[in-house]
């Protein structure tokens, strides 16, 4: 029998992150002294309410365990660039059927992360990061153990539809868990997993790409691997208590000024101005960086006459400077220092693309190109985007704002990726002059959108330019 207590409690001192052991309550001011005449008549929650909320759980443990999100979307998009071409030699794929194969992906990316955002909202972070995880399981293993078009294509596309929507759920899982002063280093920090699955994917890849289909396959089963050990780590994460907090003053009555739960708030201000100002940055950031990394090699064969075995050995020259990119990153985010490191990693990240302009089509300039951009975009990039992509939205639409900024961003470099091939056949100079207008446009866009204030950091309340403290940066 369950019993229900009355009690009261001021309205803006209504919180359960302490007694979950998530830390402090950040994400509103503390009431003053003269505050909290206004009281109300609340609940006390039940065990059932809080979905398993009272295990208290290290941040960072949870930074890696979700984490694993960002591992798997790193590896399932290069994998899915290598063991394709392999299983077009082993099994038969004509060029048509890979080109499919790998919309099947980039469109499963796009509409997971706008469903999986929405769902995060509101089931919770917990219940929809566990489907996702059996999701990307399930689809991984197609393309491990099948070989016919449709299993492939079913695999890939469920793959696909589970990674993009874990992503926006995991983020905000992360975000949620974090403190003020970590918040930042922790989404940083699910970027260094996606490069990190990348170099694991390469150094697979090396090592076993002449054994053929076998190649391919555990490739793919490397994901269901991880999916799994993912799946299993997570059961131990409990509900994020920020989402719980903000769920029941929503049932009570008692949200707080900014909690608003509805999708069309996000077209209204406040929320606008950083869905606009984001999707916009963040799309074209990715135009430039992904595009490139997907048709940078194809350049070196079939322009500068390298071979791919050679070019792909010297791009492993971009992981340690995209790893000390980062570093920089995790340690200066949560200051002031972020705004001018982000616009100098624009500026790096643009620059980079003109050295073939400037330098001709040869190694040289293209290992430039790779090593530049991926330095560059550890600062402006990727990590950047998922920093203030959960800072600018309430707890009600955060996994729901990054997942509409994701899609955009994903479908933008699908129709870019999809254009790459005639613009690269009638000026190789015209694609690369292309993504620096695009990198500079987005580095632009993101500097000034976000440096002239307007938008709310969800936790702190401050802008960009007031809600980090610049003494910090020498600590």
């Amino acid at each position: 029998m369950q019993t229900t207590i009355s009690i009261k409690l001021p309205v803006r001192r209504l919180s359960c992150w302490t007694t979950l052991g998530y830390g402090e309550d950040t994400s509103q001011p503390a009431a003053r002294a003269d505050e909290g005449d206004e009281d109300f008549k609340g609940e006390i929650m039940s065990s059932a309410d809080l979905d398993r909320p009272s295990r208290t759980v290290r941040p960072w443990y949870v930074a890696t365990v979700a984490g694993l999100a960002s591992f798997v979307d790193g590896a399932a998009l290069s994998v899915n660039g290598i063991a394709l071409v392999i299983y077009q030699q082993s099994i038969g794929l004509t060029g048509a059927q890979v080109g499919l194969l790998t919309a099947a992906v980039t469109f499963g990316l796009a509409v997971g992360a706008l469903v999986g955002g929405r769902a995060g909202d509101l089931y919770g972070r917990r219940k929809v990061f566990l489907v996702t995880m059996i999701v990307i399981v399930l689809g991984s293993l197609a393309p491990t153990f099948g070989t016919s078009f449709g299993v492939l294509f079913a695999g890939l596309a469920l793959l696909g539809l589970g990674v993009g929507a874990d992503l926006p759920v995991s983020l905000a899982t992360v975000a949620e868990v974090a403190t003020d002063k970590n918040r930042g280093a922790m989404l940083v920090f699910s970027q260094a997993m996606w490069v990190l699955a990348s170099i694991t994917v390469i150094i697979v890849a090396t090592t076993t790409g002449d054994q053929g289909r076998i190649s391919g396959q555990i490739l793919y089963g490397m994901i269901a691997l991880v999916g799994t050990i993912g799946f299993v780590m997570r059961l131990t994460i409990p509900e994020s208590a920020a989402w719980i907090r903000s769920r029941e003053q929503r049932r009570l009555g008692t949200e707080l000024p900014g909690d608003q739960a509805a999708v069309r708030e996000l077209f209204k201000a406040p929320f606008r101005r950083p869905l606009v100002v984001l999707s916009t940055y963040y799309a074209l950031i990715g135009v430039a960086g992904n595009v490139a990394a997907s048709f940078v090699a194809f350049i070196a064969v079939n322009v500068a006459g390298l071979s791919v075995t050679a070019f792909t050995g010297y791009t492993l020259l971009a992981m340690p400077t995209t790893l000390v990119g980062l570093a920089v990153m995790m340690k200066l985010v949560g200051t002031r220092a972020r705004l001018p490191l982000f616009l100098a990693g624009g500026i790096v990240f643009a620059a980079g693309f003109l050295l073939p302009v400037v330098l001709g089509v040869n190694l040289l300039s293209l290992v430039l190109v790779v090593v530049l951009a991926s330095a560059g975009s550890a600062l402006c990039g990727e990590p950047m985007a998922r920093v203030w992509a959960n800072e600018s939205f309430p707890t009600l639409l955060r996994s729901t704002g990054q997942g509409f900024v994701f899609t955009v961003g994903r479908v933008t470099v699908a129709v870019a990726s999809a254009l790459a091939p005639v613009l690269i056949a009638f000026s190789p100079s015209a694609f690369f002059i292309a993504l620096s207008v695009a990198a500079l446009a987005g580095v632009l866009i993101g500097y000034l959108g976000f440096r002239r204030g307007g938008i709310r950091n969800a936790f702190t309340g401050g802008t960009e330019v007031s809600s980090h403290d610049f003494k910090s940066v020498i600590s």
